[in-house]
């Protein structure tokens, strides 16, 4: 557990406890004490259960690492749901082959894969906006009102697990419309009319289920909606000058050239979609439609962030418009296949491109050591062996890590040997770096701190604690004790 969001996991898994227990209201005061993220703690179960089998079974203690792959296996998991959902909404515009190209350029990507290791919500949440969108997509005439009941049940799940994608539910009411007859090809005035009760239907079932988890709070004497209004008021780290530009830097300094090139076809392929026609049937959504309605939507939020000093961009953030990225460069993908031969050189080039991506990412993230696992490695499970804690950033008011502890659960410790740890905390904010003082003591393990990697720098660090990151040697240290 490398962030502090992270924590939220156990509180998820103590809730799941109690629950065992027979506490169900002390499980409903876990889930909702998770930051706006009640959804995240009931969809958090699934993973949970796999932990309590392997305590029972083996007495794998749940807060290690051995126990802790089951969540991180779940992501796996999810994010390969992604993939084939990404894959059959790209096929309502695509041919197989295209399709299978742009999901391997969205997971090749950093941005894609940085969170597998992490137990955080935003894959899930995604997850569950990726199902409600191909859903919409494929509905059918007959079934336009419960289909758009499930979506905006899906939509609420979405906001549930994590609140920061809350513009998918405005990306799918907006889609929904869209989509309704009449106003996606614009020939009937009876379009607007379906397409307004469309996204009626669809909107209720997004209120009745963010009611309904209101009503799960309250029962815990506690407020969902207070919660999110209160979180939302503290979207404050990072650099509000960036809300137009954090994309580019993200996928020029993230991405490199695969990214940059990826925001010129997004470009290219937004106008040249406006010439790619929806396939015949009922109220199929145009890709120009969903390609501007995404645009909007992350205008809206750049706005409200350079100007309302309301939001903040996250490389977290841009994940949720990843997947319309590759959507718009596959329209100019396809246009360039069109000029060519041959296509299938066009296909097999981005494949290669993607694979070698994949691979330098592997690399890079294989590098990275977090300090309560290499605390965890070095035999450090007991907090009585921390004789003391120093940090380098020349900031006192840091969020210090907790140690994972034993393998097995109630395996003894012991409080010896015992080490001083450097830099065991989240280190934020950072205002400059001060070098540790050096003694006759030995540095046992240093290893660089895990947000040397640069994708970490862009979840909450804005571009001078990103700077000092990046000159500086910030590492994690275990050092002898006296």
């Amino acid at each position: 557990m490398a962030f502090i969001d992270e924590q939220r996991y156990v509180t998820a898994m103590l809730g799941l406890r109690a629950l065992g227990q027979g506490h169900g209201l002390e499980f409903l005061q876990a889930i909702n004490s998770m930051g706006a993220r009640p959804g995240d703690g009931l969809w958090r179960v699934f993973s949970g259960l796999g932990q309590a089998a392997l305590l029972f079974a083996c007495g794998l203690n749940p807060n290690a690492p051995p126990s802790l792959q089951v969540p991180q296996a779940f992501n796996v998991l999810v994010m390969a749901l992604n993939a084939g959902l990404l894959y059959k909404i790209y096929r309502q515009w695509f041919s197989a082959g295209l399709a299978a190209v742009g999901v391997a350029l969205y997971a090749s990507l950093v941005n894609t894969n940085l969170y597998l290791r992490h137990l955080l919500p935003y894959d899930h949440s995604l997850f569950f906006f990726l199902l409600a969108l191909w859903l919409l997509l494929t509905s059918a005439p007959r079934a336009r009102l419960r289909r758009a009941g499930i979506v905006g049940v899906l939509s609420g799940l979405s906001v549930a697990v994590y609140p920061g994608y809350f513009m998918g539910a405005a990306l799918l009411l907006v889609a929904s419309f869209l989509r309704s007859p009449g106003t996606s090809g614009g020939a009937k005035p009876s379009g607007f009319v379906n397409g307004f009760g469309t996204v009626t239907a669809q909107l209720a079932a997004l209120v009745g289920t963010l009611g309904l988890f209101e009503a799960l709070a309250q029962v815990a004497d506690t407020s969902y909606l207070a919660s999110s209004r209160y979180i939302a008021t503290t979207v404050t780290q990072g650099d509000f000058r960036e809300g137009f530009s954090f994309i580019g830097t993200y996928f020029w300094e993230v991405e490199g050239v695969l990214g940059i090139a990826l925001l010129l076809l997004f470009g290219a392929g937004w106008g040249l979609s406006l010439r790619l026609r929806p396939p015949v049937g009922f109220g199929h959504l145009s890709v120009f439609g969903l390609l501007s309605a995404s645009f909007l939507v992350w205008l809206g939020y750049a706005v409200a962030v350079y100007f309302g000093h309301a939001l903040v961009f996250y490389g977290r953030i841009l994940h949720f418009f990843v997947p319309f990225v590759v959507l718009g460069s596959l329209v100019a993908l396809q246009w360039l296949g069109d000029m060519t031969p041959s296509p299938r050189y066009v296909w097999v080039g981005c494949a290669a491109v993607a694979s070698m991506h994949f691979t330098a990412f592997v690399l890079n993230y294989q590098a990275v050591d977090y300090p309560a696992d290499v605390a965890y490695a070095h035999g450090i499970w007991d907090k009585r062996q921390a004789t003391g804690y120093t940090i380098t950033a020349c900031e006192p008011r840091v969020m210090f890590y907790r140690l994972f502890g034993p393998r097995i659960r109630n395996q003894p410790t012991a409080a010896t040997p015992r080490y001083e740890l450097v830099n065991f905390a989240y280190l934020y904010p950072i205002n400059g770096y001060q070098a540790p003082t050096l003694d006759a003591r030995r540095v046992l393990i240093s290893v660089p701190y895990f947000m040397k990697y640069a994708p970490y720098q862009f979840e909450g660090h804005n571009p001078r604690e990103r700077a000092l990151l990046q000159t500086n040697p910030f590492a994690f240290q275990i050092i002898e004790a006296y």
